[in-house]
């Protein structure tokens, strides 16, 4: 009898907010598939793996469906690199430590049980390595998801769409190349809030 009292009370006490948490995954590779023959050498790069997310989402919820949420997402990012020449073959891989940080306006739908909900804004994520040094830092974010209301908690699966901006221009004094990104990411993600 304690403990729906607790959530209860926790769920007023927030007021116009809500906090939760979010995951999911990639529906796209961080890295392309790409294939590059020169030298007598062929290099593939591609990424290895598709990628998880996960982290804390806070709402202010608004009048008039209105809202605004901001996720702090973590998400690893695989890539894997493949050399065949004719003395061999060497592979090597690498995973991007990435925070990403989308800011989201958000309008539902009035339907009684289910709250269907359009969302749209800027994302922003860091990156670790040497390799997410040349990584674009910004992008554009928007989806569409479904809320339904499980008691007080309430259970959001949604697919994003980010566009990333462009990635670190190749080296011009002739060194190695930047690898680029997959620019454009789709994602499943499903919130779970109170």
């Amino acid at each position: 009898m304690g403990i729906p009292l607790v959530f209860a009370s926790s769920a007023f006490a927030l007021g116009p907010f809500s906090i939760g948490v979010k995951g999911g995954v990639s529906l796209t590779d961080a890295f392309p598939d790409h294939t590059d023959t020169s030298r007598g050498a062929t290099q593939r790069t591609y990424s290895d793996a598709k990628d998880y997310i996960v982290g804390p989402m806070v709402e202010l919820r608004l009048p008039f469906g209105l809202g605004v949420e901001a996720d702090a997402l973590y998400r690893p990012l695989s890539y894997a690199a493949q050399l065949s020449s004719s003395a061999g073959t060497s592979s090597t891989s690498e995973r991007v430590a990435s925070w990403e940080f989308p800011i989201l306006a958000k309008y539902r739908f009035g339907f009684p049980l289910v709250h269907p909900y359009i969302e749209a804004g800027p994302s922003f994520r860091t990156l670790g390595g040497t390799l997410g040094s040349s990584l674009s830092d910004k992008g554009f974010t928007g989806g569409a998801g479904i809320e339904l209301n499980a008691l007080l908690l309430k259970v959001a699966p949604e697919f994003r769409y980010t566009h990333w901006g462009n990635d670190t221009a190749p080296n011009p004094s002739g060194g190695a190349s930047v690898i680029p990104s997959n620019r454009n990411q789709v994602e499943f993600l499903v919130g779970l809030s109170f």
